[in-house]
């Protein structure tokens, strides 16, 4: 039972430059994202979270408050005052021209009826145009002191209504939404000025020296380590082995094989072309012909 043997190690030469190409490449890249890391997670974070808080306590759930007092002391009365104030309206209407309807259209439109025939220029002159006076001055009177105060009310109740609802939103406006909007962007502005703009300069302070201290004196080094390396050792290590490639294989590869080349043809080559020539000349001259003689002598045909 033989020992596996183990494996070849691999040359310095080959292993050191793969070495400093991974250091040149694979090193920064993973710094700056150990580094985006450390920062997403112990500064953006937490301030993003401190940022969502005060938004939620100081602005979100104060403007809802005003909202929901602003729409049920407000606006909620000032609608159902409105709707009752015209359905009044609507049912006094209604029930003033059933009256009229009911006790004066219809009675007089029932008399003219069965009264028009037999008295038609009479019932005209001294009963239709005095009840058209009637009825025009009571539809005058009805309109001057009854269609014309419900609607003067009604104005008025919708005049009011509007500058009830003008005060609500200018006193809304006036000392709750401008004072909420002057704390949100003091708010903002102290949060820019004494935590975002300080943690950004850190940031990129932190990153300038990072790079100046670190990257860039470690890529200088690892580019000169490569330039010298590729100048002093894969260059000329390369021109030797080129050269003795070339030299090996113009002073001994191609002499031994002109040689062997030359040995072959005037040797083992002439001997067995000599030994094909010489088989060729029995086949054809003595073995065929002698084999053709005894199948005639023994009567057997092909």
């Amino acid at each position: 039972m033989t020992t596996p043997q183990p494996a070849p190690e691999t040359p310095a030469w080959i292993t050191w430059p793969i070495r400093a190409i991974a250091l040149i490449v694979v090193f920064p890249f993973r710094m700056l994202w150990e580094l985006a890391v450390l920062l997403y997670r112990f500064v953006l974070m937490p301030a993003g979270r401190a940022l969502g808080w005060l938004v939620r306590t100081f602005l979100v759930a104060p403007l809802l408050w005003v909202l929901r007092q602003v729409l049920q002391w407000v606006l909620l009365p000032i609608w159902h005052a409105l709707r009752w104030s015209v359905a009044a309206l609507v049912t006094g209407i209604a029930w003033v021209l059933r009256m009229l309807l009911r006790y004066l259209l219809r009675p007089i439109a029932m008399a003219v009826m069965w009264v028009l025939v037999p008295v038609g220029r009479a019932l005209y002159n001294w009963v239709l145009a005095p009840i058209g006076h009637g009825l025009a001055w009571l539809l005058l009177t009805l309109y001057r002191w009854v269609l014309a105060p419900i609607g003067r009310a009604l104005a008025w109740a919708f005049r009011m209504s509007g500058v009830a609802i003008e005060w609500a939103v200018r006193a809304s406006y006036r000392w709750i939404l401008r004072p909420f909007g002057l704390a949100i962007v003091m708010l903002a502005v102290a949060t820019y000025r004494w935590v975002l703009r300080p943690v950004a300069r850190g940031i990129a302070w932190t990153v300038v020296a990072f790079y100046r201290w670190v990257l860039r004196p470690i890529g200088l080094a690892i580019a000169w380590t490569v330039l010298a390396s590729y100048r002093w050792i894969l260059r000329p290590v390369g021109l030797a082995i080129a050269w003795a490639s070339r030299m090996i294989y113009r002073y001994v590869v191609r002499p031994i094989g002109l040689a062997v080349a030359f040995a072959w043809r005037y040797t083992f080559g002439a001997l067995f072309h000599g030994l094909a020539v010489t088989g060729r000349w029995l086949r054809d001259e003595i073995f065929r012909p002698a084999g053709s003689v005894v199948r005639t002598a023994l009567g057997l045909r092909r």
